[in-house]
């Protein structure tokens, strides 16, 4: 048997840190292997203090199918014996996941504590899964977030994801890259991803093809007229040329300008074409390259700018009045790279019908208890206001709210800030979402297949945020409270903790 065979598949459920697998053998060992436990995920904070971009979700469902359908228990046995513990090896090679998955779609806006997925399991089965969803969840979080904010600064103008040879590997590319499309990034250059997820992969000239035909102006003149010759008669024909080779106005931009015009390449042209930037001052060079293209006749000519471009950069281009079409950004998408370390947490809530709960010295690691669900609340305008963290049981104000009647939200880090929401003054929507139940993947996990329309899902849920919210810095502070209903129940448990440390 192929190894590395085996490693493509069941070790994307086994991919956990070592410490899941000894606290699961003593799991079993006290019988607690079948004890029903609920685990949250979800992060603190984000880069800017505002909001994230949910993605990973389809990733997540298709763990749990890996899982119960297409692992023989002949690989799981060759991979898993190193796994030392002969009863816990067993336990794991018959492994289904027999519990349920709720969870925001991808392309959903969260905001920080709010449970983005709740794992509903057995012990065993909870626990095991925690790092690979902390592994998919933040890597793909982050660059879906960073996605968002770059793009966000370079609208209405389109970005393109180009940044698979900076992402930290193989997986990292293709996933990280979809991640960047449900961030909102118009396209991308990632081959696998196009086939994959279905999104078009883009994808023109590098400097290295302009070498290739030699040194000099007659050498570039050269690769852009093969280019042209070629590409116009695919059926992918866009014509980009790369003009900074050896210089961009008055060797690459007279070059490209003459090989469009010795090519039959003007404004009638079907295809899109133009040329790209990737060093110099790009403000003063793409007005520079607009004047020229336009003052020869090739008006619809499109001005592709890259170079190590991030959201303060392309803002900075776009108050210096750049005449861009089109922003191609690597690294500071692929990586995340201002902020490549999400944070998402994975905690335990509950446990056998019993709320559970962790404290800290640190408020912002003590985490919220219990089986919970959230609903966004938006007002009359269909704004987002507000959203609330609710149980998903005998919760009064989860009731309130789904009759419209009057609710009161507050702020649970300042009692003095009290919200009063007017009987039918607004509406909400649930944001969690059943994706799997009793093991079994549901209908409604079908739409996460779709991620253009996870794309256009999360576009749709921009236009719900309100602009001071939206600014990429210091974002107005949006509310996201806990029901009356968890927060006494959530100061509840803290008193009797409090209370067991009396007469210490």
């Amino acid at each position: 048997m192929n190894k590395e065979r085996v490693l493509t598949d069941f070790a994307q459920v086994i991919n956990s840190d070592r410490y899941q697998y000894t606290e699961s053998d003593v799991f079993l060992q006290e019988n607690m292997s079948e004890k029903e436990a609920i685990f949250d995920m979800y992060f603190r904070t984000t880069e800017d203090g505002g909001f994230a971009v949910v993605s990973g979700i389809q990733d997540i469902i298709e763990l749990i199918e890996i899982l119960n359908t297409t692992c023989e228990e002949e690989k799981r046995r060759y991979f898993s014996q190193i796994i030392e513990e002969k009863e816990l090896l067993n336990y794991l090679i018959k492994l289904k996941f027999t519990g349920d998955i709720y969870a925001m779609r991808d392309g959903e806006i969260a905001y920080p504590n709010e449970p983005i997925i709740t794992i509903k399991a057995p012990l065993i089965q909870a626990k095991i899964l925690e790092t690979p969803i902390l592994n998919i969840m933040n890597m793909q979080l982050a660059i879906a977030t960073k996605a968002s904010r770059v793009s966000r600064a370079a609208s209405p103008i389109p970005v393109i994801s180009f940044g698979s040879r900076r992402a930290h590997g193989f997986d990292s590319a293709v996933r990280g890259t979809k991640a960047s499309i449900i961030g909102g990034c118009s396209s991308h250059s990632n081959l696998v991803t196009e086939y994959k997820y279905g999104v078009k992969s883009v994808g023109t000239m590098a400097h290295s093809f302009v070498q290739a035909f030699g040194v000099g102006k007659e050498a570039e003149r050269k690769a852009f007229d093969a280019f042209i010759k070629t590409r116009k008669t695919r059926k992918s024909n866009t014509l980009i040329l790369l003009i900074d080779t050896y210089d961009t106005l008055k060797i690459g931009l007279k070059n490209a300008i003459l090989a469009f015009k010795e090519n039959g390449i003007d404004d009638s042209y079907e295809g899109i074409y133009g040329v790209r930037m990737d060093s110099g001052d790009l403000a003063y060079l793409s007005k520079k390259a607009r004047e020229e293209l336009d003052r020869h006749g090739l008006k619809k000519a499109k001005i592709f700018v890259t170079n190590s471009l991030n959201e303060q950069l392309i803002k900075s281009l776009k108050e210096q009045g750049a005449m861009v079409d089109f922003f191609g950004v690597g690294d500071a998408i692929a990586v995340s790279k201002s902020h490549p370390c999400f944070g998402g947490v994975y905690k335990i809530v509950q446990i056998e019908n019993q709320p559970v709960i962790k404290l800290s010295e640190d408020v912002i690691k003590i985490s919220n208890p219990a089986f919970k669900e959230v609903y966004r609340i938006y007002d009359k305008n269909n704004i987002a206001y507000a959203d609330l963290i609710t149980l998903v049981e005998g919760d009064s104000d989860k009731e309130s709210l789904l009759k419209g009647e009057k609710i009161i939200l507050r702020d649970e880090k300042c009692v003095f800030k009290i919200s009063c929401l007017e009987k039918n003054g607004y509406s909400c929507k649930k944001l969690t979402r059943t994706y799997v139940k009793n093991g079994i993947i549901q209908d409604e996990a079908s739409e996460l297949k779709d991620v253009i329309g996870s794309q256009q899902y999360y576009f749709s849920a921009l236009e719900t945020i309100s602009d001071e919210r939206k600014r990429l810095e210091n974002p107005h502070k949006y509310k996201v409270d806990l029901s009356q209903t968890l927060s006494k129940l959530k100061y509840d448990l803290i008193k009797k903790i409090k209370e067991t440390k009396k007469g210490d």
